[in-house]
């Protein structure tokens, strides 16, 4: 029994020296303990946090399995380091988000939030950066408040959608960075798909519900209305504006993404009336655009013009009277008139009205179509008038012109008319005629009504919001006219 006892503890001896070997019959010299396999791994303790802080003086080197963050840990007399680790010092975090999804229908929502939170466990107070991570769907857009926390603390992650964007779900990555410290969490978003409205082809007076009857009016929807390249869309009076948004529901939200036209109709210049000085105002322009829900514009190289404002009519009805030497007392009266020019987008010229009846008319010249159109000039009174009262023989010559009407976004214009006149008496011969110099009246001019106001570009029914765009007059290559309610 002795020497069985003795053969045992000197194997023993030898094998402790030589190492262990599992799996393997010759283990490396250097190591104290081999373990070779091809199908089975080495199993560590695998513990939470809680449980490894509670471990009472962890000696040097001691190695766990953290189940919180799985990753190898060891404690190195000071801390629990994670493998990754190079001291006590780099920054180690916890990260995580709440809630974890969300949905964006664009009616009741254009916009989620979520918390971030960063808890640091190991090292010094560092600065920990935020970001998304992964590719965003087109058209959306994330801030985090505040981008950079110190230590542990929380941000609030807005992630803002526009109705534009594709509709699906999308796995977001955020990601915060502290040192070579490196974390991700998966926040996921759903975006809900809207009604979509092609117009491919020219029209007028283009009302949105009543052209696409599919579209509920009795309920919130989001449509996504595309005005194609080439398309122009004018309204044939200015009563009502080239397009609307109908009679959609007003919490509604419509993506106008626009490639073509909307021209709102000219105003008509003003013609002669029956009134002193035989003027009148030119007629408004006709409105683009109407929206009576909130509406997301997107100018693709697509035009918004209001219809160019009438010219005002310019003219005079007056009553002259002087004493002529041997012929005594003469008079006559005399009304002059022209129209104003009709505003850009087929405003018509301003023509004599049926109560005008003395003198003449010179007509205004209509407002041009299409993208490049112009407002018409007002007529021009440049007509002698000759009247005869006995020998004496009076030239009425009126020196004047009716408003032109505006171009695209702008009003018509006033006009301005003076009468000149002079005579001559007719004496027999062989005695010369006696010329008689009277002059022109008023010395500066009749001062008459203005020209109609442009249209708008685009007016907001109902207070409904226009994004992004404030309200205002324009004047660019793509939007003439105001923007308001």
């Amino acid at each position: 029994m002795q020497r069985k006892w003795l053969w045992l503890a000197s194997g023993l001896s030898l094998l402790w020296a030589q190492g262990v070997g599992i799996g393997i019959l010759q283990p490396d010299s250097a190591a104290i303990l081999h373990l070779e396999s091809t199908s089975k791994g080495l199993l560590l303790p695998r513990i939470t946090p809680a449980q490894r802080d509670a471990i009472q003086n962890p000696p040097w080197g001691l190695v766990i399995f953290n189940t919180q963050d799985s990753v190898l840990e060891y404690f190195n007399g000071r801390c629990w380091l994670p493998a990754y680790a190079e001291n006590c010092d780099d920054c180690n975090f916890t990260l995580t988000v709440n809630p974890a999804q969300g949905t964006v229908d664009h009616i009741n929502t254009q916009s989620v939030q979520a918390t971030v939170t960063l808890t640091q466990i190991a090292g010094t107070p560092q600065p920990i950066a935020l970001q998304v991570y992964s590719t965003l769907p087109p058209h959306t857009s994330y801030t985090f408040n505040p981008p950079l926390l110190v230590g542990s603390g929380s941000a609030t992650l807005t992630i803002e959608v526009e109705p534009i964007a594709p509709a699906g779900t999308y796995p977001i990555i955020i990601q915060a960075i502290c040192g070579r410290t490196i974390k991700n969490v998966v926040y996921t978003l759903t975006i809900d798909s809207c009604y979509r409205v092609d117009i491919l082809n020219s029209t007028t007076d283009y009302n949105l519900t009543a052209a696409n009857p599919q579209l509920p009016t009795n309920q919130p929807i989001c449509v996504v209305v595309h005005t194609h390249p080439g398309v122009e869309i004018s309204a044939t009076s200015t009563a009502v504006p080239a397009f609307t948004t109908g009679s959609l529901h007003p919490q509604s939200v419509v993506a106008l993404v626009h490639e073509g036209a909307f021209l709102g109709r000219g105003g008509n210049g003003a013609s002669g009336a029956p009134l002193p000085n035989y003027s009148l105002p030119g007629q408004p322009g006709g409105d683009a655009l109407h929206i009576t829900a909130r509406t997301y514009l997107y100018l693709r190289n697509g035009y918004i013009f209001g219809g160019g404002g009438g010219g005002a009519s310019a003219g005079v009805e007056q009553s002259w009277s002087w004493n002529v030497p041997i012929l005594g007392n003469v008079g006559f009266s005399l009304g002059v008139a022209a129209g104003g020019g009709g505003g850009a987008q087929l405003g018509r010229g301003g023509a004599p009205s049926g109560n005008f009846t003395i003198g003449y008319f010179a007509p205004g010249q209509d407002g041009s179509g299409g993208l490049t159109a112009r407002g018409g000039m007002g007529g021009l009174l440049t007509r002698t008038l000759s009247y005869s009262a006995g020998p004496l023989i009076i030239n009425v010559t009126p020196q004047g012109y009716g408003g032109q009407g505006g171009d695209y976004g702008y009003p018509g214009r006033s006009g301005a008319v003076q009468v000149c006149i002079s005579g001559v008496i007719d004496v027999p011969s062989p005695f010369p005629d006696i010329p008689i110099s009277i002059g022109c009246l008023p010395p500066g001019g009749f001062q008459l009504q203005p020209g109609g106001p442009a249209g708008y570009a685009i007016r907001r029914i109902g207070g409904a919001p226009l994004v992004p765009y404030p309200d205002g007059p324009y004047l660019t290559g793509f939007l003439k006219g105001r923007i308001g309610p």
